[in-house]
């Protein structure tokens, strides 16, 4: 018996309905360092605390690595969960979960029990862009560049890099690092996830054994079939999921602001009908993207576990649809900025960062309107 397939045979995974009761559990917390976490624009001790005791980084992976391996349509519900009682801890716990995911499928043995054996839930932060270069040496690797947008990466201890031989023939490998044998830099001054700390990551030289490298071109070694989709698709359900969070929680907080909040002489918010009339528009159309989304995703779920095809044109399909509804769910609380007024943009509002957070979630490059472009060049090419 195998190390991955022993730790397997103990391991039992939380259902999807204890995870989000655990999050629903510790919201004051979580909430509690929202604020702090965009005034030093990164996770503060206490919510990396809350993340670990939750197992943020595991709800993703294998069962044979210690994850609790949620499909597509779970990882959205897990997230939205998330997102809603603290969005630094959603994105910067989907980019850790996404990076524990391909390492816990792809990793040889060996290197599941270097990087899972001495931490059931490691913090890995992860970027998906091969900017940087690798040269092949005995034993391993040795790693050189930059990689930017590392979500996480100061308080992660370990970085799934993807990076380019640096050969006449070059390949690409992932290979994950100690974050303390790098040097993590750089200032986050953004308008949106202000609270990710989504910095750089040098490496120079720094030496990686074959262990815990991965071949992107090879399928999984474990896990199943939903293992060995392409990046667009296997981060569908945790992009979606933060945005639809944050929109929620938008709009749960703008109720609230609006039965107090009087403009001058006009009475309550909540009074006037055109707010009314916005505010029921916008909850249904929030809820029509998350179903569509939840289907969409069910429907790769199934297709992965029961052996189905997933083509180029399902893929187009889904990743159309990511953009969507990303747009649908971000549009629907754009209409209601406006009517929340000057007390909306303080700090001490968290309707200023759910809808800040929620704009940003729009411009990770999964959420892209180009695919919405492809989509429809696939639509017109259908048949001929």
């Amino acid at each position: 018996m195998t190390m991955t397939s022993s730790r397997a045979s103990s391991h039992v995974a939380r259902p999807i309905e204890q995870l989000v009761s655990e999050i629903a559990e510790l919201h004051s917390q979580f909430d509690a360092t929202a604020a702090e976490s965009e005034e030093i624009g990164d996770a503060p001790p206490a919510l990396v605390d809350l993340m670990r005791q939750i197992r943020v980084p595991m709800i993703k992976a294998p069962l044979e690595a210690g994850g609790d391996r949620l499909l597509l349509a779970n990882q959205c519900r897990y997230f939205t969960a998330l997102s809603y009682s603290n969005a630094t801890a959603a994105w910067t716990g989907f980019n850790h979960a996404g990076a524990a995911a391909a390492a816990g499928s792809r990793l040889s043995d060996e290197g599941i029990e270097l990087l899972f054996g001495s931490d059931p839930s490691p913090f890995l932060a992860a970027v998906a862009a091969p900017s940087g270069t690798f040269t092949k040496v005995d034993g391993g690797v040795l790693m050189n560049g930059t990689w930017n947008y590392a979500s996480g990466v100061r308080h992660a201890d370990w970085a799934m890099l993807t990076a380019i031989e640096a050969s006449d023939q070059p390949s690409v490998t992932l290979a994950v690092i100690r974050t303390v044998e790098a040097n993590v830099h750089g200032e986050w001054n953004v308008m949106a996830l202000k609270g990710t700390g989504s910095v750089s990551i040098t490496a120079k030289d720094v030496f990686v054994p074959t262990a815990l490298t991965v071949d992107p071109m090879e399928p999984p070694k474990r896990g199943g079939a939903i293992f060995g989709l392409n990046y667009p698709v296997f981060v569908a359900g945790e992009n979606l999921g933060f945005t639809f969070g944050a929109c929620t929680r938008f709009i749960d907080e703008l109720v609230v602001y609006a039965r107090g909040k009087s403009r001058g002489f006009d009475g309550r918010l909540a009074d006037r009908g055109a707010f009314q009339y916005e505010l029921g528009r916008s909850s249904q159309q929030l809820k029509a993207a998350q179903a569509h989304a939840l289907a969409t995703l069910a429907e790769v779920d199934e297709a992965m576990e029961n052996g189905g095809g997933f083509s180029a044109r399902d893929e187009a399909g889904v990743t159309a649809m990511t953009a969507y509804c990303t747009e649908s769910a971000v549009s629907a609380i754009s209409r209601l900025m406006s009517f929340a007024g000057a007390g909306a943009l303080f700090n001490t509002s968290p309707l200023q960062r759910c809808f800040r957070d929620a704009q940003g979630s729009a411009q990770h490059l999964v959420a892209t309107n180009q695919s919405l472009d492809k989509y429809g060049a696939v639509l017109l090419t259908d048949g001929q």
